[in-house]
């Protein structure tokens, strides 16, 4: 069971045109939140998630897509944060999915 109290290693978030995205990375886990093409912020529910990847989103944002059995979550994080974020993403939940063609 996670420790629920634990700090994460990496906490990033991005206020990007009107939309909110959150990632935190903790040693044994990974939470994630976003308004991306959402009505509201909404939690990723990561006990679903099936695999990930980073994606370009627009010029000035990257998008961490955690896909699901019926639907695919996008965060928006900074384009400077991209390779940390692979880096711990990696780490906690394994080799990413291909890019999405």
């Amino acid at each position: 069971m996670p420790d629920l109290s634990a700090s994460p290693t990496l906490d990033l978030q991005l206020t990007w045109r009107g939309t909110f995205g959150r990632v935190r990375v903790f040693d044994d886990r990974v939470t994630a939140e976003t308004s991306y093409e959402r009505e509201g912020l909404t939690a990723v529910p990561m006990d679903q998630v099936r695999g990930w990847r980073l994606c370009p989103c627009d010029f000035d944002a990257v998008c961490a897509e955690f896909v699901t059995a019926s639907e695919t979550y996008r965060v928006l994080l900074d384009t400077s944060d991209e390779k940390v974020a692979e880096l711990a993403l990696r780490r906690v939940l394994g080799a990413p999915l291909p890019a999405d063609s």
